[in-house]
């Protein structure tokens, strides 16, 4: 056997052993890409089910937010008319500094607004203190129309007439309280369907994290196997021009051999002629098949 004989053989091995190889890449990318449609599919499973009990808690969450709203507004109320029914009808009202003033919210001068104004309402005063109590009341309306203007919240929904007598007054603490009590009770039941939506949430946050990084890690095994594969079949197709160019090489030699054999079969011929022998018919025909005439 000739060097590219041997060399075609070699080649040829090579070339078995380079298609089992790809077959064997292709078939694990084939699963590897199954692997991360699966996860991929887990993930977006996961993530639509804890989207949906997002959703599902919001208007809970919501309804929490505007019941702590509202107990926050009947405890202020509350609070106000407390200290209303515990103002004596003697007692001294306060005048704010400018400083003090300038540091209240709207809803702070509101409470003091009426404060005063109940003052006026339901206590015996002389001239004197009646005029400081009136441009006190005026300065603060004035401090309230200027924190309006400039668009700050008010919150003093809560705030309403003052009752007139301590009596009313106490019922209607006695009411809000009730109120606050029956809020709060609400805002607790709210709560709880809020925490057990939420632990339901936080497993398939988990989850889904988990099949999400199961997702990226296939899906880089996926793209690592196609460059192998790619990387092979490149291989394969430069080792497949070698074979090319090696079966054209043995094809060239095999010609040459078989041309060498003729060539030295027609000396042979043409010597047995010279010597007077006499060639047989199939001789003859073989020298004129190649251009010799053989008589």
């Amino acid at each position: 056997m000739t060097d590219s004989s041997d060399q075609l053989k070699l080649y040829y091995d090579q070339q078995k052993e380079l298609i089992g190889q790809i077959k064997t890449l292709r078939k694990e990318l084939d699963q590897e890409q199954k692997l991360t449609t699966r996860f991929r599919k887990q993930r977006d499973r996961f993530k639509g089910e804890r989207q949906a009990l997002i959703l599902k808690a919001t208007p809970e969450v919501d309804g929490r937010d505007s019941k702590k709203e509202v107990l926050e507004g009947l405890k202020k109320r509350r609070d106000f008319l407390r200290r209303q029914a515990q103002r004596s009808e003697g007692s001294p009202f306060k005048l704010l500094s400018n400083a003090d003033l300038e540091k209240l919210t709207i809803v702070e001068l509101k409470f003091h607004l009426y404060e005063l104004e109940f003052k006026q309402q339901t206590s015996s005063l002389d001239r004197e203190e009646e005029g400081l109590l009136i441009d006190e009341i005026k300065r603060i309306e004035e401090r309230i129309v200027l924190l309006e203007k400039r668009n700050e919240a008010i919150v003093a929904d809560y705030l309403g007439d003052i009752p007139k007598s301590k009596d009313k007054i106490q019922e209607e603490i006695s009411s809000i309280e009730k109120k606050i009590s029956q809020e709060e009770s609400l805002k607790k039941e709210v709560q709880s369907k809020i925490q057990k939506l939420y632990t339901r949430i936080g497993p398939l946050k988990e989850e889904e994290d988990t099949a999400h990084q199961e997702f990226v890690n296939h899906l880089q095994r996926v793209e690592a196997l196609k460059e192998d594969v790619q990387a092979k079949q490149e291989e394969l197709d430069s080792l497949k021009a070698k074979i090319v160019q090696v079966k054209k090489k043995v094809k060239t030699e095999s010609q040459q051999k078989t041309f060498g054999k003729i060539e030295e079969k027609i000396q042979l011929l043409l010597q047995k002629k010279e010597k007077g022998q006499t060639l047989t018919p199939e001789e003859q025909e073989f020298l004129m098949s190649y251009g010799y005439v053989p008589f």
